[in-house]
């Protein structure tokens, strides 16, 4: 038996940075893939792990160089990777693969991403008549303007308080019309300016008082509607915990984390 071709490596790092600014922030949202080739033909037929670096050390290294050594030239921080594990003892090759996730400017420290946002319209007629009309996928994230504080505290509270942190969230809103109006592509896009105005523009306290100040937006500026209900799932971008290296954390690179997510509904109404 000869053992063939082989590499290993860590797959779906995600890693996200804000470059802090006088003026604005920028903000960039990665997933990295590192991968390794070398004299490790002992951990498949021995068992000897001797030569084998740890798909762990691989995601943790990403976090470590990312806060010297990330900017807007991707290709750069990837040559960064491949030249630290290509020096270690034994390593041949290194492939490192990094796609950016997208998100356009809004503000000065807010940002809207993705292309998943879509446009809802609802009607019933019969025994119960209404009409409807909604956004989902509306995907926002602010660096600054949103805190977590005051909360209750039990044996298994393990979270900090944070007066300031990264903020994002995929809106889905629904809102039901009293009236119809007029022209409801029009109204659609005022409510979808407003709910971006709203999360962009005002301090929260919390996810919950995010989406009331966006609810109270939007009943102020439509008439016509009667209610909206959301649904506002965090994506959080949790701070990485650098120290563990022997690193000072700065405040600028975080971990983006699917799930679990924590998930917020409420309906704001007249």
């Amino acid at each position: 038996m000869t053992l063939g071709p082989n590499r290993w490596g860590k797959s779906e790092v995600r890693v996200s940075k804000v470059f802090r600014g006088d003026d604005e922030d920028d903000f960039l949202d990665l997933t990295v893939q590192v991968l390794l080739q070398g004299d490790v033909a002992a951990a498949h037929t021995e068992g000897d792990n001797a030569g084998v670096v740890p798909t762990d050390t691989m995601r943790n290294t990403v976090y470590g160089l990312a806060q010297d050594h990330l900017t807007r030239d991707l290709e750069s921080f990837a040559d960064v990777i491949c030249r630290h594990f290509r020096a270690k003892a034994g390593i041949d090759q290194t492939t490192v693969t990094i796609h950016e996730n997208i998100w356009l400017r809004e503000t000065a420290t807010g940002f809207v991403g993705g292309q998943t946002e879509r446009r809802m319209a609802k009607v019933a007629r019969g025994s119960q008549e209404s009409i409807s009309a909604g956004i989902e996928g509306l995907v926002v994230l602010k660096t600054f303007g949103s805190a977590f504080e005051g909360f209750p505290k039990d044996e298994f509270t393990i979270l900090p308080e944070t007066s300031d942190r990264v903020l994002a969230t995929s809106v889905t809103a629904t809102w039901d019309y009293a009236t119809r109006p007029s022209d409801t592509s029009a109204t659609w896009s005022l409510v979808r300016r407003v709910l971006v105005d709203r999360f962009f523009e005002e301090w929260s306290a919390s996810v919950q008082h995010q989406g009331y100040l966006m609810g109270e937006g939007v009943l102020e500026a439509v008439p016509e509607i009667s209610e909206i209900s959301f649904r506002l799932p965090n994506q959080h971008h949790l701070p990485f915990d650098l120290t563990r290296f022997g690193m000072d954390w700065e405040g600028t690179v975080f971990q983006p984390v699917s799930e679990p997510y924590g998930d917020i509904y409420l309906t704001v109404t007249r």
